[in-house]
């Protein structure tokens, strides 16, 4: 109720006030008045305020009741039994054994397909860092820790990697593709030497 006659009285008040401040003709003690009286409404509303907080914010403060000293405990979590964690994936750096250019007609090769041979563990994502120079596109591949630094004009992407038949595969997209009748140059950019194209026969 106290809060409600308190904002009415700030509703009707703060005008006279104002007025009473900035009027014309006005005399200093008019303005006192006006001041005094803003200066009141003030301190009711952060009386107000304080007393309307909730309960765990005065117990936060620490504020001393008639039965003793108010704390606030915070509850410890009850522990909770920890994962058991999952084989990890070795970090290694397979060579490309094969590619396979994705083309699309009129559009040239948008994307290829490079295989490797896959781990026991064989790790869900794998890192392929390439470089394109023309129609030749250079290639590492990293498997572990997941990368996404490019540097000396290369790209890094972390991809997902696919197992069928004891080998590994990525797809990896070319933005942007190479223009209709190049031929795509794979090379190993770990010993330069060039990754043959496996054709569409050959699964």
């Amino acid at each position: 109720m106290f809060a409600f006659l308190l904002g009415l009285s700030w509703l009707v008040l703060t005008p006279i006030c104002i007025w009473r401040l900035f009027g014309r003709d006005q005399t200093k003690i008019a303005r006192l008045t006006g001041v005094l009286t803003l200066a009141t409404l003030e301190a009711a509303t952060l009386a107000v305020a304080w007393t309307d907080q909730p309960a765990h914010e005065m117990a936060r403060h620490g504020l001393a009741g008639e039965y003793g000293d108010v704390v606030a405990h915070t509850p410890t979590p009850s522990p909770s039994p920890s994962p058991s964690p999952s084989p990890a994936c070795a970090t290694r750096t397979p060579a490309p054994e094969f590619v396979r250019p994705e083309r699309r007609g009129h559009e040239g090769v948008r994307s290829m397909t490079i295989y490797w041979t896959a781990a026991p563990q064989q790790c869900g994502t794998a890192t392929v860092t390439f470089r394109r120079a023309g129609r030749q596109v250079r290639i590492w591949l990293d498997e572990g820790p997941a990368r996404s630094d490019d540097i000396q004009g290369r790209q890094a992407r972390t991809l997902p990697v696919h197992v069928a038949e004891g080998r590994a595969a990525l797809d990896l997209t070319l933005m942007p593709p190479l223009r209709p009748g190049i031929r795509l140059l794979a090379v190993d950019g770990r010993n330069g030497h060039r990754i043959p194209e496996k054709r569409p026969s050959n699964g």
